[in-house]
């Protein structure tokens, strides 16, 4: 085919040339532009992705620090329980032992009542009328009967302490009005 191409046709294929050259090269910008957008999209995404997974652990971590104050308000509650239970068992004893002490007291205010109703010469009298003194084992009991008591305090309650030193107080001055008694006995046999 030996045809010659005219100077147009060749003026025609360079303009050809040049816009295919010219499109390829928009395309391969564009493309350009768009893995550029896709990577920059990518990069965006793993920074949020990253934010977010950060924020998951914070959120872990203020759920564990939760439950553990939660565990430790449990046992608080329990240990306010049982102390409060404990509180109420020794208010209640504090009660028992009030009324026990007012009991004690008023038995003690009703046996120091008795002591002070006893005469010393009244007791003796009726000694004698128990024991005469014909009976040959008189001035044994009345020995006995004057002898001072020393009466052993119990150390285990100190209430019980109070009530025994109030009662050891009762039997001296007994053993003192006894022995006022004896005195006055002697004396009046002096005088006869």
């Amino acid at each position: 085919e030996g045809y010659e191409t005219s100077e147009l046709e060749k003026g025609m294929a360079v303009v050809h040339r040049i816009q295919l050259q010219y499109e390829k090269e928009r395309l391969l910008d564009k493309a350009e532009q768009t893995v550029a957008a896709f990577d920059e999209a990518v990069r965006n995404l793993r920074r949020e992705r990253f934010k977010l997974d950060a924020d998951l652990k914070m959120t872990d971590l203020r759920m564990l620090v939760l439950l553990q104050e939660l565990r430790l308000l449990k046992e608080f509650e329990k240990r306010d329980n049982a102390l409060v239970a404990k509180l109420d068992g020794k208010r209640e004893e504090k009660t028992d032992i009030v009324m026990r002490i007012s009991e004690c007291q008023g038995k003690l205010a009703g046996r120091k009542a008795e002591i002070d109703k006893l005469n010393p010469r009244q007791v003796l009298g009726e000694f004698n009328q128990l024991v005469p003194e014909t009976n040959k084992f008189h001035e044994q009991l009345l020995k006995i009967f004057k002898k001072k008591i020393k009466r052993q305090r119990k150390k285990a309650v100190k209430e019980g302490e109070e009530e025994d030193e109030d009662e050891d107080e009762g039997s001296e001055d007994e053993d003192e009005d006894m022995s006022d008694l004896d005195e006055e006995e002697e004396e009046e046999e002096e005088e006869e």
